[in-house]
């Protein structure tokens, strides 16, 4: 067999030259987007702090999270339930995938230099994104140093809830609809 090798649409090549877009505290990359699904890479500097986020009907998303190298501090609450806390765990290479459900507002610290993957399940769209601002909450509740944030992130609607520890499974899996 001769010529070149043929690339088969059962196993499309993730993009070549991914959208990046990024700033002082980091940078995302869409390595793969379609009408239903979207992967992507983020980088992150240490003391940066992302979120609370989610996406609302007909866009809700699925995340499944991964962080590739150094560490975090993983939030997801419900902000649906009135005294649902705002459950964290710290989250490493070794925790490999982990899965969040879409009715979950979600964000992360880098308690150090990051690179994170998430896959989403849905499409992104920016009208349907909720956003809470929940950082000096946080920062006073873990004891954390200087927090770098995007606008975006601390225009959020304010959103007071208890921070606490995630014992045992992640609250990802455990509270599932």
């Amino acid at each position: 067999m001769t010529g070149k090798p043929v690339e088969y649409a059962l196993f499309p090549r993730l993009l070549r030259d991914p959208l990046t877009i990024g700033d002082g505290r980091g940078k995302i990359e869409i390595l793969h987007e379609t009408a239903s699904v979207v992967l992507k890479r983020s980088t992150s500097t240490k003391g940066v702090f992302r979120g609370l986020h989610r996406q609302v009907a007909p866009f809700e998303q699925t995340k499944i999270i991964r962080v590739i190298s150094g560490s975090i501090f993983d939030f997801v609450t419900d902000p649906n339930i009135d005294g649902d806390p705002i459950w964290y765990s710290k989250v490493t290479p070794a925790d490999q995938w982990i899965r969040i459900a879409p009715h979950l507002a979600h964000g992360f610290y880098a308690l150090e230099d990051v690179v994170f993957e998430y896959f989403c399940e849905g499409r992104y769209a920016e009208d349907a994104e909720e956003s809470w601002f929940v950082a000096p909450l946080i920062q006073k509740a873990l004891n954390l140093g200087d927090m770098q944030l995007s606008d975006k992130d601390k225009a959020g609607a304010p959103l007071q809830r208890k921070v606490q520890a995630v014992t045992g499974e992640h609250p990802e899996e455990r509270r599932q609809p």
